[in-house]
């Protein structure tokens, strides 16, 4: 099955663009707020069978399989892969991006630690937009825990550098 996750955010560029009618693939999920949108603003939602989206070249995305395919992003105060992993996973300063053979691909800045509430929410999103497969910080909120599930992103606790954890990931994911 293809994972696909819509937000809000992507309702709210439907509208403002004018449309009317997404079509998605099975098996999509909606966060709360996307399907109260939908409702309110009588979006019709089409679901096709993933070997129509794989075939027809509709979307780039591969069905899904039993190895963990993304990206593996880690929780940092720092910006190396020699960092340690950050203490809490919504307010870490940085994101290290990491393919999954272990090559640092990006640092991103994490614009939500310094933010009120919903960070742990904000920062789950952001990793679904991203493509992250597993999320890696010492711990994680109960909000950001719910939002990755219902994502279906990955999340792994650990103590120690950033790179030990990614190569820990990869010798489970060869």
């Amino acid at each position: 099955m293809i994972r696909k996750f819509v937000f809000a955010r992507e309702v709210k560029e439907l509208v403002a663009a004018g449309g009317a009618m997404m079509e998605l693939p099975e098996g999509t999920r909606f966060s709360p707020e996307a399907a109260d949108l939908i409702k309110e603003k009588g979006i019709q939602v089409s679901f096709t069978a993933v070997q129509d989206i794989v075939s027809t070249g509709d979307k780039k995305e591969a069905p899904e399989s039993d190895s963990v395919e993304g990206l593996i992003a880690v929780a940092s105060p720092g910006k190396t892969a020699t960092d340690q992993v950050g203490s809490l996973a919504a307010r870490s300063p940085f994101f290290l991006i990491f393919d999954m053979k272990g090559a640092l691909v990006e640092v991103l800045e994490n614009p939500f630690a310094g933010s009120g509430g919903r960070a742990g929410s904000l920062v789950a999103e952001l990793m679904a937009e991203k493509g992250i497969a597993i999320l890696v910080a010492e711990n994680f909120g109960k909000n950001i825990k719910a939002v990755l599930d219902e994502t279906g992103i990955r999340h792994m606790e650990f103590q120690g550098q950033a790179c030990e954890a990614v190569k820990d990931i990869v010798k489970q994911n060869p």
